[in-house]
This record gives C-alpha cells, structure tokens and sequence, in this order.
C-alpha cells in the first residue's frame, strides 16, 4: 500500500512542479521580452536591500498592520520549511529524518507551532478586514480569497494530521513543547485508533492536495507576488530617489525611437515590477492624483494595466518568436497581420492611448509617494516619465500650457517667459554679489542657485531676499550666477522632453565648472534634486543643500545669532513638507527646526505629513498645466491644512508657496487672513 501510495504522491507531485515550471517559465520569458539594464551590480548593498524590506519587513512595519504581515511573512517561511518532514512523514511514518526526533527539532516545531497560529489568527483578521471593513485600497476578488483559503487550508491539516498523530502516540518527540499540536491531540484522543489513522491519512491527502493546487496557482495568479517581490527588493534602485531617471544618449545615431510606446521598450526590471506588485493599494492609498479623482491610480497601472497588456502581447510575441515589434520587424509584422488579424491588432496596440490613456499618464505630479509607499521597490514614477518622453519627442504631443512653457525655456531659459536679461533684477538693490565679477571665484563658499521662482516670482523674490539677508548676516562667502543661470531643467525631464533638458543641463554644467563650483546653496527642492542627483551624469557634481538645512546649520553652530525680541507676533503655522525636499531628499527636520527656533510659533502637523505628505499638485510639469479632472490637488491640500485651524501655513518650496496660495485665494475667506510663510521669512526678521 505504501507503494501505491508513493506512486499516486510522486506523479502528483510531478505533476505539479511541471505545472509550475512551465508556467513560471513563461512569466520569466515575458520579462525577458524588456530591455536590458544593469541591476547585477553592488551585492551587498542589494543583500542589505534584500534583508531590511524581505527578511525583517521594514517598509511593512512602519504601517499599522505590519507587524501581522511580518508574522505571517515568517510564519509562512516555517510552514514551507517544516512540509519536508511532513511529507516523510506521511510516506514512511515508521522512518523520521535526521535532527527531527531531537531537542532542536522539537524546538523548531514548537516556534512554527505558535507561528502558525498567529498566522492563522492574522488571516482571520485580514478576512474581516479586506472583507467587512473593506477598505478601498483592498479589492474583493476571488483571488485575494483563495490565498487566505488556501493558506489556513495548509494550516488547518497540518494540525490535524499532527494531532491525529499525538492522539496515537502522545510521546512524539519532536511536538513536546508545541502547545497546538498536542491541544489538537488531547481533543482528538478519545477516538479509535483505526478511526485515527484514516483521519490522518485523509488529512494529509488533504493537505498534500492543497499545497500542490496552491504550487500550480502561483504563477498562474497576482500571487506570483510570492516569488517576484523578493526579487524586486534585491533589484531595486540603488540610486537617490530623485536620481532614478534614465538619461537618454541623444548622440547615438541607431536609436529610432525616444521614450516607450511599446510595452517591450521596458526594461526587464520595470516588466518585474508588475508581477512583483501584491495589490496592497498602499500606493493607490498615497497618490494625490488618485485621491483627488484623477483617472491615474498606480496600483492599477503596473498590477492590471501594464500587466494584463505584457501578458496578452507576450504571449503572441512568443507564439511567433518576436523579441520587438519596431521597425527591425515591419515584414515580420506584416505577414502576421495576414495570417491572423487577430494577433496582430494585439501586437500592434501602441502603448499609450490604445493601453495607457492620456489622461492617466499626465495626472501625475512625480510626487514619489507611491514608491516609497510601496513594500516591494515597485517604481511607478519612470514607466510615465518614459511614456511621456515619447509623447513630446516623438508625437510632439502636449498640452498648449504646457509648449508655452517649454517654449518659454527654450527662448527664455525660463518657463516664466521673462526676458532671461532680467534674471538679477530682484537682487539690484540687495548688493547681492555676482560670481563673474569675483576677482577669485574659488573663494566663494557657495554659489546661491536662485532658480527661476526665486529670480522671476514675486512671491518668491521675497524667500530670496530673505535667503539672501541671512547668508549675509552669517558671513557666508556665497553669489550668484545672475543671467548666466538657466532653468535646472527639473519639469522639462519630467515632462518628456529629454532633448531640452539636456541642453539645459550642459549649458549650466559648462559655466559652474568653469567657475570651479563646488557647493550650492538653493531654495528650490526642484533644483536641488536636479543639481545633487542628475547633474553629475552629465558631468556636474556639486554639494547641494536646500536653504533650510544651512540656515539651521549656521544657527547650531554660532554663526548666526537671532533676536529674538524682533521676532514676529505668535502664530499657529500648520507644516506641508513639499514631495521633492521630503521624499526626494528625505530632509524632514530643517524646515521644522527653523519654526521651532521663532518665539511664539507653535507648529501643528497635518494628519498627512513626513514620507505620507500630500503633494500640492505642481510636480512632474504640473505647475504649467490645467487641472481640468476631478478636485484640484491643492485645494485637496488646502482642506487638510485648514483642518488644523491655522493661521499661517508653513512650506519649504516655491511651487508649494504658489499652489497653496492659489488655493487660498480659491476657497478660503479673505478675511482670515490665511497666508503661506518659509521659515527663512521668519528667521530673516531676527537676523
């Protein structure tokens, strides 16, 4: 009988791994389909990747209900681990494998015994959860079902088998200490030994019937998440957040195409992303656009949308041997198109408009809360900076608002459209120093990059005068470049157009290094994501720090001394942190630490604030375009500020000072007298 049964086991099992090998291979050969990318690189720092977001859930444990999925993370880990002596078992009960009838295996056991059940316990909750609560984040389908079932399916036999097991033979030695299994024994003991041993045979039938039925579904469900997600943290970007943008070589004369039209365009690893995404709608959670009703949700967008299309094209790219459907393979197209019409309207699906609306690919302001929200290393932000690159370098297609300010780039070096002549002009009266009229430009410490807000903006004229009293004050050797300074080029990038931008970046690369500039000093997070992360691809590395960071610097270390009886009347400042100094840079302290110096101010923080801060709406060319979809992102904004009951609202960055004023002239009462301060303002008043 044993024999039989080793026989019915070993083709089952056969069976299944072939099941999941070939549909495995299939999802492997669908990435495969992407572009290249080098991701092999710097190990340990992947390994470390690998144990802080896999190994110990870091991302996971800074949500409220991470410390379940930890559980469960581990807990699952256990259950796999210990189906080796399950399965022996089974097959040969009157053998055991080495260490199993030990103290250490006892121990073992015991630890997945208690991990089990707070595994089991925690699907429950997940169950009620997904399922009663139902949050919107949590859809309800049949496949987030079966893995909850299927799991406590596993667990649940797993008890039964073992306690069928302890009702016969209390004194196994390896489940001594585990208080479930010998629970499930006791309550089992009162049964006829013949009875026992069917019960358990049944149970491990049943258990070895799920756990095969679960080996198949992975890779045929969203549950390949499983495998790809582990994957996915060890290939992760190692580059700064605000670096992770892919330049272009404009110079190489084989490229036809610029941007990503095609789903195969992707790289391996953005094609990863998609089987990697677990549909926990963290993202979908923390997405401005989607939260104001805009057409962009990211969860959709990599775990439906980019998916359903790689598998629906993949699998015909396979069927006829295709690695591209460009130009390279125009007859091969063709005769395609004659056999099957079917096959080839899905090859022939461009990207954008016929997968990935319009409307999707421009509500997004590049805020990177998605991406730091998300538990996997899933980077939603590139795929639609590439797209988008298509869209203006290929289709010249963007909206009016939007060409009048590249326009403006182009003719002006600034999307304002003022004269680029008149770029000092706010510093005339401020004896402001110039770096071209420095008799040894290696002697100025920093170089104040003004940027065009600060050069152009009447509002934010204001935070550069400020800036710029109290690096006087201080005694910082510092100037500016005046009309040799040009748009960093931040919403040009992020807008498509890599052509421009790059112009952009060598024209200021060129005049800074020709000065020998070594630190910079600015008051925009836009430009100090662009000239800390992405200019030194281009040949430009610097020591950029935002005006909040040295302000609070030069206070800590003496150089600059407030007065504090100038200080301004108390007021109630509730804080935004702008995406690009927070998440981009991760600066959350120094805009806060220069409220906090100013008697009288008492700072509140918005129910959204630190990594999960709402975005203004300007990002990602945003500032230059209409918000014709759904709320507008900074009255959404505005709202969770006046929530707070402030009377000043707090902010570190040009774009956010313009939306949220914006915002205020829109829905708030002029009479309150709501206004939107940096703290430079405040502290240039006690210098």
């Amino acid at each position: 009988m044993r024999i039989i049964w080793l026989v019915i086991f070993s083709l089952l099992f056969i069976s299944a791994i072939v099941a999941f090998v070939v549909a495995f291979r299939k999802k492997v050969a669908y990435v495969l389909l992407g572009a290249p990318e080098k991701r092999f690189d710097r190990i340990p720092s992947r390994l470390r990747n690998f144990a802080e977001n896999v190994l110990l859930q870091k991302k996971l444990l800074q949500e409220s209900y991470g410390i379940a999925h930890l559980i469960i993370f581990w807990g699952f880990v256990f259950i796999v681990i210990s189906e080796l002596p399950f399965i022996f078992d089974g097959l040969f009960p009157d053998y055991s494998l080495p260490l199993v009838e030990t103290t250490a295996g006892a121990i073992f056991f015991m630890i997945k015994d208690v991990l089990a059940t707070a595994v089991f316990i925690g699907l429950v909750v997940a169950l009620i959860r997904r399922w009663i609560i139902k949050p919107v984040r949590l859809y309800r389908t049949l496949e987030a079902f079966l893995v909850v079932f299927f799991i406590m399916l596993v667990i649940v036999t797993d008890w039964l088998f073992v306690g069928a097991r302890l009702a016969m033979d209390p004194h196994i030695t390896s489940f001594q200490f585990s208080p479930l299994y010998q629970l499930t024994g006791r309550l089992l003991s009162g049964m006829e030994t013949s009875t026992l041993e069917l019960f358990a045979q049944i149970c491990w039938w049943a258990h070895i019937g799920v756990l095969l039925a679960f080996t198949v579904y992975i890779p045929n469900s969203k549950h390949l998440h499983l495998i790809g997600a582990p994957l996915n943290s060890y290939f992760a970007s190692l580059k700064p957040v605000g670096g992770q943008i892919k330049p272009m070589d404009l110079e190489d004369e084989s490229v036809t195409e610029y941007g990503i039209s095609r789903i195969e365009a992707f790289t391996w690893k953005q094609l990863l992303d998609s089987f990697s995404c677990g549909e926990c709608g963290r993202c979908m959670d923390n997405c401005p656009a989607n939260l104001s009703g805009k057409p962009l949700n990211p969860k959709e967008l990599l775990s439906r949308t980019l998916k359903h299309h790689l598998l629906d094209k993949g699998e015909v790219m396979l069927k006829y041997g295709l690695k591209s459907t460009g130009e390279e393979n125009e007859d091969k197209l063709a005769e395609i198109a004659e056999k099957s019409p079917e096959d080839a309207a899905i090859l022939n699906k461009n990207l954008i408009k016929d997968v990935v609306t319009e409307d999707v690919l421009w509500s997004c302001t590049t805020c990177m809360s998605c991406q730091i929200q998300c538990p996997v290393s899933n980077e939603h932000v590139n795929k639609i900076v590439d797209m988008r690159r298509y869209q203006a370098m290929m289709e010249g297609d963007l909206s009016s608002e939007l060409l009048i300010a590249l326009r403006n780039v182009e003719n002006n070096s600034n999307p304002w459209g003022v004269g680029s002549s008149k770029r000092e002009d706010w510093a005339k009266d401020l004896n402001v120093p110039l770096l071209r009229d420095a008799e040894n430009p290696e002697d100025i410490e920093y170089l104040y990059w003004v940027g065009c807000a600060g050069s152009f903006d009447g509002r934010s004229q204001k935070v550069a005068t400020a800036v710029v009293k109290i690096l006087t004050a201080a005694g910082v050797k510092f100037a500016i470049l005046g009309t040799e300074e040009k748009c960093c080029g931040d919403f040009v990038r992020r807008t498509g157009n890599e052509y421009a931008y790059q112009t952009l970046v060598a024209e200021n690369v060129e005049t800074m290094n020709a000065y020998k500039v070594k630190k910079i000093v600015t008051a925009c997070p836009h430009c100090l994501n662009t000239l800390k992360n992405e200019y030194p691809e281009f040949g430009g590395s610097y020591e950029v720090i935002h005006h909040t960071a040295l302000i609070n610097q030069l206070i800590n270390e003496g150089k600059l001394s407030l007065n504090t009886e100038a200080a301004p009347e108390p007021q109630r400042i509730a804080y935004h942190d702008s995406c690009y100094l927070g998440r981009y840079q991760q600066e959350y302290e120094a805009p806060r630490a220069l409220f906090n110096k100013v008697p009288g101010v008492t700072l509140v923080e918005m129910d959204r604030h630190h990594n999960k801060s709402f975005c203004c709406g300007a990002g990602g060319g945003r500032m230059w375009m209409e918000e014709h979809l759904g709320e507008r992102i900074n009255q959404a904004r505005l709202k969770q500020a006046l929530e707070k009951d402030p009377q000043v609202i707090g902010a570190n960055c040009p774009f956010c000072m313009t939306m949220l004023t914006d915002g205020i002239k829109e829905i708030v009462d002029p009479e309150k007298g709501l206004t939107v301060v940096d703290p430079s303002e405040l502290i240039a008043k006690m210098v």
